[in-house]
């Protein structure tokens, strides 16, 4: 009988140290090397998670320890990935995005809501319809985490799964993995202060602007406005010298009154900056029959799975919430363009 106790003893002890051995392979392990990764380090990981950086390092060491392989080259700086540590990445953001649908389909299931809801929103939008659409969608989760950034309002912020959707800009490629849902079409527009008269009327707008050798206010490069301008500026082999490079619509609504030169925008950027539109000159970009592809298009972007009814219903409010004020005052503003849903 004795025996017997001293086998089952024996056995409860291997049980638990195996499972002690397999300690760093669990959720909050894997989480903690995709946020380095991330991150681009252990120090802004550990700000980001909440952890000390000693503590960070001691769950980096002790999955490489329960692997038996390095997964990240420290010899180098920046940290790389090592080629296992690459496909362990790849695999780990894979596993933690199923844990997460996991978490909210389990969250649907008990509270008929989300635990928290992760959106990434361009800032345009979020600084104009975010507080109507927020408020509109308020039953859908217990707690909200939004974020404007260019970095988390991409599709790579959905697949390294730092959002749970996206309202983006972001021209994308379609993919059966992601539903993309138009909710606004505007047209971008020229603008240039009220005071300045532009040479000539014969030709476009910016036939008479290259003409008078006036700045293009520019957005810089990392903004979805600064890629979308530079891509169709392009693709018509127009040139304009680069002198100013702004981040946000706000700072170039101020160089563009204060006469420094004049921009391509949008409407929606436009009446984020809160500017006063007296102040300033809105022009067509194109008037010929490529009119249409002067424009942008706002979507919401989310994983095509087992959610797609509850992203679709983001998108729909959206939608709502964009018919007023927003598109009258979008119409009122650049009349001769087209604005509609996307659709």
């Amino acid at each position: 009988m004795a025996t017997e106790k001293r086998k089952k003893q024996r056995a409860d002890t291997a049980e638990h140290d195996d499972a002690v051995g397999r300690s760093w392979l669990n959720l909050r392990m894997i989480e903690v090397f995709v946020a380095v990764v991330q991150h681009d380090g252990m120090t802004h990981a550990a700000h980001h998670l909440g952890m000390t950086q000693s503590a960070v390092s001691q769950a980096i060491t002790a999955i490489e320890t329960g692997l038996g392989v390095q997964l990240i080259d420290r010899s180098t700086r920046p940290m790389q990935l090592t080629l296992f540590g690459t496909t362990f990445y790849e695999r780990a953001v894979e596993l933690l995005r199923r844990s997460r649908e996991l978490e909210q389909l389990v969250d649907m299931q008990q509270n008929d809501r989300l635990r928290l809801l992760r959106i990434g929103m361009v800032d345009s939008f979020v600084s104009t319809v975010g507080p109507r659409l927020l408020g509109d969608i308020a039953s859908l989760a217990s707690r909200w985490s939004v974020s404007s950034g260019v970095q988390n309002t991409t599709r790579k912020a959905l697949t390294e799964r730092r959002v749970d959707l996206v309202i983006t800009s972001e021209r994308m490629e379609r993919s059966n993995d992601f539903l993309m849902l138009p909710i606004l079409r505007e047209p971008m527009v020229i603008v240039v202060p009220k005071s300045m008269a532009l040479p000539g009327k014969r030709g476009s707008a910016l036939e008479a602007l290259a003409e008078a050798q006036l700045p293009l206010i520019r957005y810089s490069p990392g903004a979805f406005m600064g890629r979308h301008v530079a891509a169709w500026l392009h693709e018509r082999d127009l040139d304009f010298p680069r002198q100013y490079e702004l981040d946000t619509s706000d700072a170039i609504m101020a160089m563009v009154k204060a006469g420094f030169g004049w921009t391509i925008s949008t409407p929606l950027c436009v009446l984020k900056s809160q500017a006063v539109l007296k102040d300033f000159q809105f022009l067509p970009l194109d008037t010929g029959p490529d009119a249409a592809s002067a424009s942008r298009t706002l979507r919401v972007v989310a994983h095509n799975d087992e959610h797609s009814a509850l992203w679709e219903r983001v998108a729909a409010t959206a939608r709502t919430a964009l018919k007023h004020p927003w598109m009258p005052l979008i119409k009122k503003l650049a009349p001769w363009g087209t604005v509609d849903d996307g659709g």
